[in-house]
């Protein structure tokens, strides 16, 4: 007879559950893909930077590897914390949540606390030489880049010390000097090199330069006004803001009287009517032809300006300029239209029926710059701007070119040219096929590349395509909770207007830490373990290094590990891919 105690040992097994693999019932598995994905403050940054990455690394307590990290794809932490205009914040998931991630304030803050390691390069030294004319910050990042890949590098400069719009155009209250100086003595420590005080066409030619370097890189910028062509646009106390903001930055004394009239409605226009209020101006009129909700000047500035007592007026244009008993009287007319072409040149249709005048000491133009004649060879213009292929390259062979002379209009554009330059002249000189380049190193579909990738690929371990752009749907919200975006500190309004001390302070340690934990960390893999602990067939385990692995021979293909993922570190695919 069989009793019911004997009848449970029938189906009992005494096997270990080790030996019970379950893998042959899935029909889909997971994947730790985070190598593959992207998150979109990445892929709105023009330089690349792996920003998941760095700031993990401040949450964690270690901002000198967030240096570094930042290092690998753009060489100035310390002044793109300060002047860059975030574009990677605006397409931050978190900005759907509560409010996106203060990115450049903790860049800023990196750079003041990491050490002076450089990232590694290629570990290759070349005999070869290339010239960079024109130490602005596309011809820096060029610079920079070549140098990791082996390369001997002089940079050739006009002006009297490198920086070029860095040092002469963009004012101490948002980039002191000493900063500027210390980045530059990082890259001369690097080894590369510095003709200061030689002009291109006068001193030296391409041509010259062609001969003696395998290759070279403009820089040259925009370093022309252009030109106010109203009636009276020559007479006394009316200059260009790029001589003005050259004079301060120099140490050359500049007066400017109590009432001045800033004719503009950008980025310099701003910071030359910021300048002329820490120069004594009383009053401080913008006349811009844009509606002052149009303003080509970046939103942050704009407001900083109004904080100061700036007042803009937008949707007017100069008609006339009359010098009259030592004061300029300014006939300014109602803007009914305005177009822009290619080259940033604005014309506008006004309404003279519609005319009122403003009187002021000193009137600066701030209208748009151009290329300087004789700054680079013939036959290599389009326009007004110096046409380069998708890599820098211009018509003439081995020379390329990058920055506002090609079209970048910001400093971190500019930074991510230079690069884009690099690279293409380390192809050019060691005959590499660029076929599929741009789609191996990319990181998203605005441009932006990899340098970290490209070395990777010269070294023969090409890294996965990062083909797909982490979005908000995909963030386990689970897992996160609202917080305030952290103060930025600024020095107050009375004390900027005493002289040129720099309005943004630093993050300290607690704040940048608290602000980096806000990171949802999209596409990226912070070792949070959820996968291994939630796993209902222990079928996770931790690698010794860094990320974990599944057991496909127990791993049932639930998908729960990705269900868990915070922050889409994991997909799940068909079982018949590989």
């Amino acid at each position: 007879m069989v009793t019911g105690f004997e009848t449970s040992l029938r189906y009992r097994s005494w096997r270990p559950h080790t030996e019970n693999k379950t893998g042959a019932q899935r029909y889909e598995r997971p994947v730790y893909d985070y190598t593959a994905k992207i998150s979109p403050c990445r892929e709105g940054c023009p330089t690349g930077h792996d920003i998941a990455l760095a700031v993990l690394l401040i949450a964690r307590g270690r901002p000198d590897l967030a240096c570094r990290v930042f290092r690998e794809e753009s060489p100035f932490p310390a002044i793109t914390g300060r002047v860059c205009y975030h574009p990677c914040e605006a397409p931050c998931n978190r900005a759907q949540y509560d409010q996106p991630l203060s990115i450049a304030q903790l860049e800023r803050f990196v750079a003041e606390h990491g050490g002076d390691d450089a990232p590694e390069g290629s570990g290759v030294e070349h005999d070869t030489a290339v010239a960079v004319v024109g130490s602005g910050p596309a011809g820096l990042a060029c610079a920079y880049h070549l140098r990791r890949l082996g390369y001997r590098v002089t940079v050739y400069e006009a002006a009297g010390a490198p920086g070029g719009a860095l040092r002469y155009g963009i004012p101490a209250y948002r980039l002191p000097r000493e900063v500027l100086d210390r980045e530059i003595a990082r890259l001369e420590a690097q080894g590369v090199a510095f003709r200061c005080g030689v002009r291109i066409g006068e001193n030296v030619s391409v041509g010259r330069l062609r001969e003696e370097h395998a290759a070279v890189f403009l820089g040259i910028g925009l370093s022309r006004p252009r030109r106010l062509t109203v009636p009276g646009a020559g007479a006394d106390g009316v200059v260009s803001g790029l001589e003005l903001l050259r004079s301060v930055n120099e140490g050359v004394g500049v007066r400017v009287g109590r009432r001045v009239i800033v004719i503009g409605g950008g980025d310099v226009a701003v910071d030359v009517a910021r300048v002329a209020r820490r120069l004594g101006a009383a009053e401080v009129v913008m006349c811009a032809v844009e509606a002052e909700s149009a303003l080509p000047a970046h939103p942050e500035e704009a407001a900083a300006a109004r904080e100061e007592a700036v007042r803009i007026e937008g949707g007017w244009a100069p008609l006339e300029i009359t010098a009259r008993d030592g004061a300029l009287d300014v006939a300014v007319a109602r803007v009914t239209g305005v177009e822009r072409d290619r080259s940033g040149a604005v014309s506008f249709q006004v309404d003279r029926a519609d005319v009122r005048r403003l009187a002021a000491e000193t009137v600066v133009y701030a209208i748009g710059q151009e290329l300087e004649r004789g700054s680079h060879p013939e036959g290599l213009a389009d326009g007004a701007r110096v046409a380069v292929g998708e890599w820098g390259e211009t018509a003439l062979p081995g020379v390329f070119a990058g920055g506002d002379a090609t079209g970048s209009y910001n400093v971190v554009q500019a930074l991510g040219a230079g690069k884009r330059a690099a690279i293409g002249i380390d192809c050019h000189l060691q005959r590499r096929d660029r076929a599929d380049l741009a789609r191996r190193i990319g990181v998203g579909t605005r441009g932006a590349l990899s340098f970290a990738a490209y070395l990777a690929l010269v070294a023969g371990r090409p890294e996965p395509l990062r083909a797909h752009l982490v979005g908000f749907p995909e963030i386990n919200l689970d897992y996160f909770r609202p917080a305030a975006r952290a103060a930025k500190p600024e020095a107050q309004v009375a004390a900027r207007l005493q002289g040129f001390v720099e309005v943004a302070a630093p993050l300290d340690a607690r704040a940048a830490q608290g602000e980096a934990r806000r990171c949802f960390g999209c596409g990226f893999c912070t070792m949070c373990g959820n996968c291994f602990t939630y796993c209902p067939d222990a079928a996770i385990t931790q690698r010794a290094d860094w990320g974990f692995e599944i057991d496909l021979d127990y791993c049932k293909g639930c998908g729960v590990c990705v269900q868990e993922c915070p922050r889409s570190a994991m997909s799940m695919i068909p079982e018949e891919e590989s």
